[in-house]
């Protein structure tokens, strides 16, 4: 029992050691108490550094979820995977090891393939709004629903952004999508991002992202589809990256998990804290990862890194030559003909306007 420990107290000299012999022993039943009253442990792990916008979002709602429910829920936050991989945390959750995990959409294909469909040509150049509006839409609800009669889970809200990934080059020009052929392009994972960029004439390539910075040394790799943010993160320019193709290759989120088993044992009123505290967190926090989007690209900027922004047009033009491979790239990541066909009607509504991305105000 951590701080109720009376060996310090032995460590001491003898003027106080009556006094301080006497906090031990209060603090050690007022521990006692604490245990006796068997308050539950919630967990929360992500993969991110403590520098990471994610992480530093996820830590706010933790914090301000410990002093909502002080008393009453012990919340433990641990970044950095000090417990979990994102890869992991699916099945520690499933086995009571974890109560909340926060993990990004492109480690679901695994288990929760539907989730895949983000990364699918659909999404190829579109705005953040897109990916919004699908989360927002009554699919978007039977999504939630699969994540979560498929994991055990709770989907606690909203989800949390990183951002845009594009597509990052090393030395050798590129001015439009076409000249990744025939490149190795390092991918974070993702069965759909591997067949995007196979439908694009590339060879994806996974390498764990400790590893990458000497594998773009070595020229392992020719480039690498990630975010301004990550490429930031890791100072990428010192390691080979010159240039970056802004395309929108897919909008990366965060999903907000909290195992069905933990989230049944609590009292009504603590779940409707847990709720609305996350709640009450997205918007600052899709706010903050847009800024340090931002930032990062203006850094990357400054560092010499060239920035290609490709037309509206070409975009369009990209994305209609992936959606010539996208039902055969759904059925490499398992996702079946009926939730691909709720997709495009999906998209039929939104790209007539009569979908749209709910607002704050309309919550």
């Amino acid at each position: 029992m951590r701080f109720c420990s009376l060996a310090m107290v032995a460590r001491q000299g003898n003027i106080h050691r009556t006094r301080q012999l006497i906090f031990a022993l209060v603090l050690l039943l007022s521990c006692s108490a604490g245990m006796a009253a068997g308050l539950p442990v919630f967990r929360i792990s992500v993969e991110n550094t403590v520098s990471h916008v994610q992480t530093q979002a996820t830590q706010r709602f933790a914090d301000l979820l410990s002093q909502r429910l002080a008393g009453r829920l012990e919340v433990q936050f641990y970044p950095a995977a000090a417990l979990f991989r994102d890869l992991d945390v699916f099945r520690a959750l499933s086995q009571g090891k974890l109560e909340m995990a926060v993990p990004g959409t492109w480690q679901f294909d695994k288990y929760v393939p539907e989730i895949g469909l983000f990364l699918l040509p659909s999404f190829y150049g579109r705005t953040a709004d897109a990916s919004y509006a699908l989360r927002d839409s009554v699919f978007g609800e039977k999504l939630v629903a699969i994540i979560e009669n498929g994991l055990g889970v709770k989907v606690l809200g909203r989800w949390i952004d990183l951002g845009f990934a594009h597509y990052f080059n090393t030395s050798s020009a590129i001015s439009h999508i076409n000249d990744i052929k025939g490149k190795r392009v390092r991918i974070a994972g993702g069965v759909g991002n591997s067949l995007r960029i196979q439908a694009l004439g590339a060879l994806p390539v996974t390498i764990a992202w400790p590893d990458l910075p000497q594998a773009l040394l070595q020229k392992n790799v020719d480039g690498l589809i990630s975010s301004y943010e990550t490429l930031a993160s890791a100072a990428l320019w010192r390691h080979g990256i010159t240039q970056v193709y802004e395309d929108r290759q897919y909008f990366a989120q965060y999903v907000p998990l909290v195992a069905n088993t933990f989230w049944q044992r609590l009292p009504e009123d603590i779940r409707m804290t847990i709720a609305v505290t996350w709640e009450e967190c997205v918007d600052q926090a899709r706010a903050q990862a847009a800024v340090a989007q931002e930032n990062a690209r203006t850094k990357l900027y400054s560092e010499g890194i060239s920035i290609i922004t490709p037309s509206l047009q070409e975009l369009e033009t990209t994305r209609s030559y992936l959606l010539q491979h996208e039902a055969d790239i759904a059925k490499g990541m398992g996702i079946g003909d009926d939730v691909l066909a709720e997709l495009y009607e999906f998209f039929r509504l939104y790209d007539t306007g009569l979908l749209m991305a709910k607002r704050p105000d309309s919550l």
